[in-house]
């Protein structure tokens, strides 16, 4: 039988027992976390409602150790890193662990039925692979960003701000190619990692590894929607304007995210200005902070607003409030914030090579352009100006779509997740 089978025949084990599965998330629970983060925090709080299936921990990495209980069958466990990259580089998007094993975590791993990584590359990572083969535990993991991408970036941008752009940067980058070895080196991980977990889940659902199509082909994490929260009846104009000092009679773009390189934020800058340049009346909201927040405004001035991270209640009323929505990363897997955008009713400018550009194409409010062709972005927004009228469907469209394609976050736990994790707690 194979894999996909199995999971399908899989559906009596909740019945028998209540599955004991631990997440691990290599990154920091904070207020400021991204969408790996979240989409786990997500999860989390509608696997409550499986408390007879399911009894789910997430461990996230933090230097405060804490256990945060959502009920009696789901909880937070936040260890400190033995290694954080915070010790070798401080202006990082998100710190991870650089060990390749935890101690106090593998003790904790031993009692799971099956452990799930959401990374092949780190700490956690490295630490489930040799605690699953020591006691037998099954490990799945899922991708949730294009790391090596994002990592290429990352050290290519770091260079510059080190070594400026003259010659010691050119050595670096061009002739020495440091961002290429950085991001070779994590997909080698991301091929042993692949060679020691029983199934993969992508996101965007591309192929992880030409090599191991067995693994994930067909094996897709999507990500979920609060229709409720994320709405167009929360659209309130006035109090956009009066919350973040929005001018009145402007079209507001939105982005929400980490203002970083990694997701090509800086993408955003020559978009407004070839916008205010043609005489538009257009103003930027940034929902997020990052690296490259204070570039933005100095190119940007009075046209932008950065509010920082918002919760989700608030970031949901600024969506539905706002006219268009941005999403300029390439490598995120299946970004939270575009789909949220979408369920309240925006329109959406994606940039081709992202997870939502692949699988959302279809929709008719969203449109996919270069991620590296700011003027063609700017035209395009220019004709949404113009036409108010293609504006509106492309809003509605996007709601429609978010209400009849992108499932509610139990429908992710409950079609995605557990019956991956039935049938392999089934296999050994």
């Amino acid at each position: 039988m194979s894999f996909l089978g199995q999971t399908a025949a899989s559906g009596g084990h909740s019945a028998r027992r209540r599955l004991k599965v631990g997440v691990l998330v290599d990154l920091a629970l904070s207020d400021t976390a991204g969408g790996h983060v979240k989409c786990w925090q997500r999860l989390a709080e509608a696997a409550v409602e499986y408390r007879e299936q399911l009894d789910l921990t997430v461990h996230f990495s933090g230097f405060e150790p804490r256990r945060i209980e959502l009920s009696d069958s789901v909880r937070y466990i936040i260890m400190p890193p033995v290694f954080s990259t915070a010790r070798v580089i401080r202006e990082l998007p998100d710190h991870t662990d650089l060990a390749r094993w935890h101690p106090r975590l593998a003790a904790a791993l031993t009692g799971y039925d099956v452990i799930h990584t959401t990374d092949a590359f780190f700490c956690y990572a490295s630490t489930a692979t040799r605690v699953g083969r020591r006691h037998g535990i099954p490990v799945v993991s899922s991708t949730h960003t294009n790391t090596p991408e994002y990592a290429r970036i990352t050290t290519e941008k770091l260079l510059q701000r080190l070594l400026g752009h003259g010659r010691a940067f050119r050595a670096a980058n061009d002739n020495l190619a440091l961002p290429l070895f950085v991001k070779g080196l994590l997909e080698a991980r991301l091929r042993r990692h692949l060679e020691q977990v029983v199934a993969a889940m992508g996101s965007s659902g591309a192929a992880l590894d030409p090599k191991h199509p067995d693994r994930h082909r067909g094996l897709l994490l999507r990500r979920g929607i609060d229709r409720a929260l994320f709405s167009p009846k929360r659209r309130d104009r006035e109090w956009l304007e009066r919350r973040f000092g929005v001018p009145s009679n402007h079209l507001v773009l939105m982005y929400a995210g980490k203002l970083d390189a990694g997701k090509n934020v800086p993408l955003l800058a020559p978009i407004m200005l070839n916008l205010r340049e043609a005489g538009h009346r257009v103003h930027l909201l940034l929902a997020g902070a990052g690296a490259e927040q204070r570039a933005l405004e100095d190119a940007l001035g009075a046209s932008l607003t950065c509010a920082g991270p918002l919760d989700q209640t608030e970031v949901a009323r600024a969506y539905a409030s706002a006219d268009l929505f941005l999403f300029p990363s390439a490598i995120d897997e299946l970004g939270n914030a575009a789909i949220e955008a979408m369920a309240c009713g925006l329109p959406t400018l994606v940039a081709a090579g992202s997870g939502v550009a692949m699988r959302m194409a279809d929709c008719a409010g969203m449109l996919v352009l270069p991620g590296d062709n700011p003027q063609q972005w700017a035209a395009i927004i220019a004709q949404l100006i113009a036409d108010p009228k293609r504006r509106a469907a492309m809003g509605a469209a996007s709601r429609s779509f978010a209400e009849t394609r992108i499932p509610s976050w139990a429908e992710v736990l409950e079609q995605d997740l557990l019956p991956i994790w039935q049938a392999v707690a089934i296999r050994v």
